[in-house]
């Protein structure tokens, strides 16, 4: 829940939008072992910008 402070944003919306592992594996192209990596560890969905920081640990080059 928000504070007074106006400027406060959840924690949700900073991480980003939710999508399903599926949906993250086919936009950045993952394989499918990565893809089976990142749902053992978060389920079948998460926000995309955790999703991209657990990629990128284990070799997602940037862009």
């Amino acid at each position: 829940m928000l504070g007074n402070d106006r400027n406060e944003v959840p924690k949700a919306a900073a991480e980003g939008r939710m999508m399903t592992i599926e949906a993250f594996a086919r936009k950045y192209r993952l394989d499918e072992e990565e893809a089976h990596r990142l749902e053992d560890e978060f389920g079948s969905t998460a926000t995309e910008l955790v999703l991209l920081k657990a990629a990128r640990r284990n070799g997602l080059p940037e862009e």
